[in-house]
């Protein structure tokens, strides 16, 4: 009996392991695909962080180049949009840095 119980004993530790095991892959699959989706969402941002700065640089250039004064150019309403526009995307970004950091760190 003592061998039978020995084995049904290994058997429930064995289960047991395996389960821990799945859980923590599962977890962990979880935690890369997060890591994915913001890594590709910050990927996005920066591609409109590019395009806000080239469209910034083309309103300057354009307004310089019809004659607008510097301080025209400088206050000029479209570039103050996309400024604030650029702002607010670096800190959607920031934010999911920290995220990604988050995640990282609970490894």
């Amino acid at each position: 009996m003592g061998l039978l119980q020995r084995i049904k004993h290994d058997l429930k530790t064995g289960l047991t392991t395996l389960r821990l095991g799945t859980a923590q892959a599962a977890n962990r699959a979880l935690e890369e695909s997060e890591l994915l989706r913001l890594r590709l969402e910050v990927r996005r941002i920066d591609q409109q962080l590019k395009e806000l700065y080239r469209d910034v640089g083309e309103r300057a250039v354009t307004l310089r180049e019809a004659g607008e004064p510097v301080e025209r150019v400088l206050y000029d309403t479209e570039i103050a949009r996309l400024v604030k526009d650029i702002h607010q995307l670096k800190a959607t970004s920031g934010k999911l840095e920290a995220e990604m950091q988050e995640i990282r760190d609970a490894e």
